[in-house]
């Protein structure tokens, strides 16, 4: 019997990409006003080195999101060659703030309302503090708060997905099994792979219509839909499948 349905947050609910690249493009030509000798692609392939190299080790256990959100326009200036100065920290927040007021939830988002016989969750990996570029204040920005009822973030748990834990920390607060939960996400790595083994059933939303190919039982979802409101239908065949069983 499926008890609680997860949601990952960025790429699933909300439409972060696009968020992010209204953030990065007007940032850019701010940074460039201020400094008209960087060319604007240069900022670009910095601002990708920056990010390659705090990613690695984010993944590596070295940082955490948050160090890495703070360390990111620092490490930008420091690859530019640029002085750390007040212009540095404005752009850092213009860019924060942008990202915020610039997310979206898909509009398939309206099927978290219709899920009231479930506990309704969110696990995500980010940030867990007050700034504005935070899981929190996404959740809190989008109106989500008000429509779940958890929300584990892995800056909180201390532990990124897939790692099985943050997974087990959410059942655990919803007072459910992993078996008794249904997790959604948009990436097979860090969705699929973690829910699956955490031992809930996995739904893989599949917005870009990619053809992904799963070399591992890990990696293969139970489901896979192309919007939210294809939730609705699997979890009731699941429903109908306990009730035969």
């Amino acid at each position: 019997m499926i008890k609680a349905v997860f949601f990952d947050l960025d790429g699933t609910l909300c439409d972060s990409d696009t968020a992010w690249s209204i953030a990065e493009k007007e940032t850019f030509q701010l940074l460039c006003k201020q400094y008209p000798d960087v060319p604007e692609d240069t900022v670009t392939n910095a601002w990708r080195t920056v990010h390659q190299k705090l990613f690695q080790q984010l993944g590596a256990g070295k940082l955490s999101m948050a160090e890495v959100r703070d360390a990111r326009f620092q490490c930008l200036f420091e690859e530019l060659g640029l002085p750390a100065d007040k212009v540095m920290e404005e752009l850092s927040d213009f860019f924060c703030s942008r990202y915020l007021t610039s997310l979206r939830l898909y509009e398939d988002a309206t099927g978290l309302d219709e899920l009231h016989a479930y506990h309704v969750g969110i696990i995500t990996n980010g940030a867990h503090d007050e700034h504005t570029d935070s899981q929190l204040s996404k959740v809190r920005h989008l109106g989500l708060s008000e429509r779940i009822q958890s929300l584990t973030i892995s800056g909180e748990i201390g532990v990124r997905k897939p790692k099985i834990e943050i997974f087990r920390v959410a059942c655990e607060r919803a007072d459910v099994l992993p078996e008794e939960a249904v997790y959604i996400g948009d990436t097979i790595q860090n969705d699929i792979v973690g829910a699956n083994r955490a031992g809930m059933a996995s739904v893989f939303i599949n917005r870009k219509s990619e053809k992904a190919i799963p070399e591992t039982a890990d990696e293969r979802p139970d489901y896979t839909a192309s919007n939210l409101h294809d939730i609705l239908f699997y979890l009731e065949h699941k429903q109908d499948e306990n009730r035969c069983n």
